[in-house]
């Protein structure tokens, strides 16, 4: 997984850098990802949304892009840490999915209308930051919603519920 870093960046540049990503882990070593707060990676950016905002957008169906995420010793941009929830990764799953906007803890109805496939996926990390990109499943979750070919796929998306607490 790329850094954003260039190769010829001088060592105390890199240290703040470092420093920085240090301070944006919770001290379980997950990155944090704080509803309302803007994260920007690759030069990529998003806005997690509010409990406040998800509260309104129970209902709201959107159709968005979304790819996949396998096992890091398999998918050369996943990186082998924690998740923004703190949870482990399990992209054998067809429950889980990441999201740079949907905070974690936020329940979505995921459909795949070329399959006529639906799942319930609960966001449990940030990302996809790939340009056009809203949403990142598991594996599994691709494979049940039939993707994993194609990797990427336009998926209609309700939102069942915002985070909880």
């Amino acid at each position: 997984m790329r850094t954003g870093f260039r190769r010829d960046v001088s060592w105390p540049t890199a240290g703040l850098a470092t420093l920085m990503l240090g301070l944006a882990l919770s001290p379980d070593g997950a990155f944090a990802k704080t509803p309302g707060k803007t994260y920007c990676y690759n030069g990529v950016c998003h806005r997690v949304k509010t409990k406040a905002e998800m509260e309104a957008m129970v209902g709201f169906e959107e159709v968005v892009t979304a790819s996949f995420y396998d096992d890091c010793r398999v998918d050369k941009n996943n990186p082998c840490q924690p998740l923004s929830s703190g949870e482990e990764m399990r992209a054998d799953l067809p429950d889980n999915a990441a999201s740079p906007v949907y905070p974690n803890g936020t329940l979505l109805v995921v459909a795949n209308p070329k399959t006529d496939v639906t799942l319930l996926l609960r966001v449990n990390n940030s990302g996809p930051y790939v340009k056009g990109r809203l949403l990142d499943v598991s594996r599994a979750a691709a494979e049940r919603l039939g993707f994993v070919q194609s990797g990427t796929a336009k998926l209609k998306v309700t939102v069942l519920s915002g985070p909880l607490g």
